[in-house]
């Protein structure tokens, strides 16, 4: 089962929900606690404490971008895979100029 940590308000958790309706994909939702230094469980998973967080299995994934490409890609369309191909081109091309 897929589940994602999330703030409810939070604008990227909202991006990766979207992309899971658009998968089509069944998740559980832990809200996590505003506060970062409360965030335990994010921590422990990922090294950091911003979200959102998806666990599909043994996969861990923080950074909404690299989120909805994974989601695309694995439970995607052919539309969609393609569309994770332009994210992860996007993010490279980004890290590459920074």
């Amino acid at each position: 089962m897929i589940t994602l940590l999330q703030l409810r308000k939070c604008p990227w958790s909202a991006a990766v929900r979207q992309t899971l309706a658009n998968v089509e994909q069944h998740y559980g939702v832990v809200q996590v606690p505003y506060d970062r230094a409360l965030r335990h469980e994010v921590i422990a998973l990922t090294g950091q404490d911003k979200t959102p967080v998806l666990i599909d299995g043994d996969t861990v994934l923080w950074d909404s971008r690299t989120i909805v490409a994974y989601l695309y890609d694995t439970y995607g369309d052919a539309r969609q895979h393609e569309r994770a191909h332009e994210i992860r081109d996007e993010m490279r091309d980004a890290a590459r100029a920074a």
